[in-house]
């Protein structure tokens, strides 16, 4: 009697064959750079925070913020467009 829990070699390679590389490297490619946005956004507001509370220059704080929350959705808008793989 077959053990069902087990896979075999054959049908690993038949899984693997199937998977769609271009999907994936799509998606990781657009997880890393909410990630890399996120972490130029956080630096903007912890920096524009730090001028507001600490550092005295509200003015110049509150700017920080304001690039920091714009600058994504400017590059969004603006920045070079990625080709959809067909």
């Amino acid at each position: 009697m077959r053990d069902e829990t087990r896979i075999d070699e054959q049908e690993a390679e038949e899984m693997h064959e199937a998977m769609d590389y271009a999907q994936h490297e799509q998606t990781w490619g657009v997880v890393t750079n909410l990630v890399k946005w996120a972490i130029i956004q956080l630096a903007f507001i912890v920096v524009g925070l730090f001028c507001v509370i600490q550092a005295g220059v509200p003015l110049a704080g509150i700017v920080l913020i304001l690039i920091g929350l714009i600058s994504p959705i400017g590059w969004w808008l603006f920045g070079p467009k990625q080709q959809l793989p067909t």
